[in-house]
């Protein structure tokens, strides 16, 4: 009897631990809201380790859309301008006074330019649980931009991107079960760039905008957004060799508020929360001009020298400071067209528990 008896307490404990581990996200919040009304910190962060894709806020989640939107539309930027300077191809141009931001032969002042990027994150640990946790996200970011050359050296402009993606997260513990997530937002950016010299160019640009995150269990949050970016830019031919390096800064920042039952309207207390990153960026690209197109490969280090998070009880950086970035794809120029393009492919690796891999397609149009 005593057999059976204990056989029956462990099978009801273990179904009382798998269905914590299913947990809904408006369970989850509910408990984990309790907890920061406790100050259960220890409590509370397990509940953010063992469900992070119901926490827009969460340090995980807010990595994969702070690099997926703002610090994307930082990169088009500087991207564009890159391309509109390098339209000329190897053969420099015999007057100074017409290669750099506003070159192009024919060309106008004018660009106008477009970048379509697919961003694909997962996210793998040990949660508090003991059992694995796992937060993806998809996202599809639509970049629009156009700049005016103020003279030969210099471009102002004004960008905007537009994300839409789709995610789900998963405790492995016995019962788990799939929570999804939705997501979208905007991000609009003046920004500027100078030529320093044949070599040198510099580029810096700031924003601000809103994003939000639904789930299948009926919650959603909301957040402002914004970001600033520098970089330092260096091109360089040898006969049809062309070899380009970027040092940048960005600066990137979601707030987000009390995450919100959809179906009710009513808070979850204490579910706001304040991501921040600073992080540097490191590249080398490497390209073969052969009449107006371009096979480039590139080699890149990004490393999180700051990362914070105001949400109650959670860590910092769940997911890995630093990684490397390579990248393979094709760029087209047609100097008489004043129309310049590419396709590249770029993987992100070196995370302890993230993975990120990106596929990219841009356009300039000079007028």
């Amino acid at each position: 009897m005593k057999f059976l008896h204990r056989a029956g307490l462990a099978a009801g404990l273990t179904m009382t631990f798998g269905s914590a581990w299913a947990t809904p996200c408006d369970s989850a919040l509910s408990s984990y809201a309790f907890y920061v009304s406790s100050g259960m910190s220890s409590n509370a962060a397990a509940i953010v380790s063992n469900h992070p894709e119901c926490f827009g806020g969460s340090p995980g989640s807010s990595v994969m859309s702070i690099n997926s939107t703002s610090f994307l539309l930082a990169f088009a930027i500087g991207n564009a301008l890159a391309l509109r300077q390098a339209a000329d191809g190897p053969v420099p141009v015999a007057s100074a006074g017409t290669r750099g931001m506003a070159a192009g032969g024919a060309a106008g002042k004018w660009n106008a330019w477009g970048n379509l990027n697919n961003n694909d994150t997962r996210q793998s640990y040990t949660a508090a649980n003991g059992f694995t946790s796992k937060n993806s996200a998809d996202i599809m970011t639509t970049v629009v931009g156009v700049d005016y050359g103020l003279s030969s050296t210099m471009a102002l402009g004004v960008s905007a991107a537009f994300d839409d993606g789709d995610g789900s997260g998963k405790n492995y513990g016995p019962g788990g079960t799939t929570n999804t997530t939705d997501s979208s937002g905007y991000v609009v950016a003046p920004y500027f760039g100078m030529q320093l010299s044949k070599a040198l160019s510099f580029d810096v640009s700031a924003g601000m905008g809103r994003g939000k995150l639904d789930t299948s269990t009926n919650t959603d949050s909301r957040a402002d957004r914004w970001f600033a970016a520098a970089n330092l830019n260096y091109n360089r031919w040898f006969d049809n060799i062309q070899l380009t390096g970027r040092v940048g800064f960005l600066h990137g920042v979601e707030d987000y508020g009390d995450i919100k039952n959809s179906a009710t309207g009513a808070k979850f207390a204490g579910t706001d929360a304040r991501n921040t990153i600073d992080q540097i960026r490191l590249g080398v690209q490497a390209g073969y001009w052969m009449n107006g197109v371009m096979p480039v490969a590139s080699l890149g280090y990004t490393n999180d020298v700051r990362r914070k998070t105001t949400q109650f009880g959670s860590p910092n950086n769940p997911v890995g400071r630093d990684a490397w970035v390579w990248g393979l794809g094709m760029n087209f120029y047609s100097v008489k067209d004043g129309v310049a393009g590419g396709v590249i492919y770029s993987e992100e690796t070196g995370r302890s528990n993230q993975t990120q891999r990106s596929l990219m397609a841009n356009i300039n149009i000079r007028f």
